[in-house]
């Protein structure tokens, strides 16, 4: 059974485009085996860190809201765990049996919503 997660990870910031996006692959290839669904992507790009993070001081964020099994995020989470480009992750688990199409409109709208917001504060 598939289950909605968000999953936020930290990379290192120094790291070539090359090995990010090996590193990426790697980790959406475990997460989105046997019918795993990417709902949304958000790269965040590289951001300050409040507090040094093996040794680091910037780090890459990239999110996801995905659909998997959760014997798969164990596994993402034990392969982040021992991966040196790995600074940090959070999982969180939102929901079972979720209407995909209805998720993605529901994420969209919440966006247009924060957009309009931002908008309005310029």
């Amino acid at each position: 059974m598939h289950r909605e997660y968000e999953i936020t990870i930290v990379l290192n910031a120094q790291v070539s485009p090359d090995v990010f996006k090996k590193t990426i692959e790697k980790y959406e290839g475990v997460l989105l085996a046997d019918g795993g669904q990417v709902i949304r992507k958000d790269d965040w790009g590289v951001k300050k860190l409040a507090f040094p993070m093996k040794k680091q001081f910037r780090g890459r964020y990239v999110h996801y809201d995905l659909l998997c099994k959760p014997e798969y995020l164990k596994e993402s989470e034990r392969l982040m765990r021992i991966d040196e480009n790995v600074l940090r992750y959070l999982n969180i688990f939102i929901g079972e049996n979720v209407d995909v199409e209805k998720r993605k409109i529901e994420l969209a709208k919440a966006e247009a919503k924060a957009a309009a917001g931002q908008n309005a504060s310029l």
